[in-house]
């Protein structure tokens, strides 16, 4: 017993040297690979790892250029914030350009090498929202990151989740869409029901319909893994 009070004592003890958290209005983007399980199937773990380590590279730099921030990559799954050092407006606009750019390095991508790969194409899909959210640093073993928790962040994840049931690759909150200077004329409205949220979400159907739909049927171990990845 006293051991194990030892143990919580010093855990409290290193959470509370900690940088406290602050509230910041954010912009927040969820990206998955899909198709990444028959690519796993139809090539060597050697080659598939070598494919996504290229393509996580190239979004984090596509991160970086819009002034965002990747906070995790973990597996298919890449979770970035936008608006650190800028306006909610501006990071809004900076989420949604990195978005398209990241859908054009795919569309680039495949076109040099899916069909090398087989199975193709690659394709992502995306889950944007803004809101204020919680940010700081937390770490184990003396290893701080930055941490970025919220409802808004929790939503993300879920309407990232969500694009695979309404069969299009990219989901934008109506917060988040409120804020973009450019939008598609095209774009439809649905509200939509998450899981574990409470009200219906209003949601912009800002992508295209899949072109593989064997792996658009949306699972609870899925989301699981996205709410784990984002705090």
């Amino acid at each position: 017993m006293k051991n194990e009070y030892l143990s919580l004592n010093t855990a409290c003890q290193a959470y509370i040297q900690t940088e406290p958290d602050v509230e910041h209005e954010l912009a927040i983007l969820f990206l998955d690979i899909r198709n990444f399980t028959g690519l796993m199937e139809a090539q060597p773990g050697q080659t598939v790892i070598h494919i996504v380590r290229r393509l996580f590279t190239a979004f984090n730099q596509i991160v970086k250029n819009f002034k965002g921030r990747v906070i995790e990559i973990a597996g298919d799954n890449l979770y970035a914030v936008f608006g650190l050092q800028t306006s909610l407006s501006e990071a809004a606009n900076n989420a949604y350009q990195a978005a398209k750019t990241m859908f054009q390095t795919v569309t680039l991508f495949n076109e040099a090498y899916a069909e090398s790969y087989n199975g193709g194409p690659l394709e992502i899909g995306v889950g944007m929202h803004a809101g204020k959210v919680f940010v700081g640093e937390f770490g184990l073993n003396g290893n701080k990151q930055l941490s970025v928790m919220g409802l808004p962040v929790n939503i993300a994840a879920r309407l990232q989740a969500k694009t695979k049931e309404l069969d299009n690759d990219m989901l934008i909150s109506e917060e988040a869409y409120s804020l973009l200077d450019t939008v598609g004329d095209s774009w439809g409205s649905q509200t939509v029901t998450l899981q574990g949220i409470s009200h219906g979400q209003q949601v912009r159907l800002a992508g295209k319909p899949y072109v593989n739909s064997l792996y658009l049927n949306t699972g609870a171990p899925e989301l699981d893994y996205l709410l784990a990845i984002s705090g």
